[in-house]
């Protein structure tokens, strides 16, 4: 057996079923993956400019800005300059923002129970372990790519 490639095949499903459950459960299809990220993001660090969650995301302005806009016409964000620097704008999440999250996050929470509802508590432990370790790997794979690539572009660009 080759276990990478049986990696591959379980992490595809695993997505598309996940998106599946995501779309199909009760309270989780309030939000799409990129703006519960972006609510989720605001919730633990505070306000952040676009630029900031750009980097954050490895997106470019026009993308991340592209998925506040709906958050903001539906008023779960608000986009305001910085009251101590004027020439910033911020993002934050509102109190329905906040509140909308608070939801999803319970019944993605009440989603993972359901699934993991016969796994001990070191088997949700171990995967917990192993997804972080993986999205770690992940993140520092982006950044050195990204450090790779800033060093090719010719100078001034």
């Amino acid at each position: 057996m080759d276990v990478l490639q049986e990696l591959e095949r379980e992490v595809a499903m695993f997505a598309r079923r996940m998106e599946f459950a995501r779309q199909t459960g009760q309270g989780t299809s309030v939000l799409d993956r990129s703006a519960y990220l972006i609510l989720l993001t605001l919730h633990g660090q505070g306000e952040m400019t676009v630029s900031e969650l750009a980097n954050l995301f490895h997106l470019d302005i026009s993308t991340i800005s592209r998925q506040i806009m709906p958050l903001v016409s539906t008023g779960l964000l608000v986009r305001e300059r910085d009251d101590v620097d004027k020439r910033r704008v911020v993002v934050r999440s509102t109190p329905k923002g906040e509140q909308i999250l608070g939801e999803v996050r319970a019944a993605r929470k009440s989603l993972y129970a359901e699934l993991l509802e016969d796994w001990s508590e070191e088997e949700r432990a171990l995967f917990l372990n192993l997804m972080r370790r993986l999205n770690q790997r992940i993140e520092q794979r982006q950044r050195a790519r990204e450090a790779q690539s800033a060093q090719r572009l010719p100078r001034g660009q």
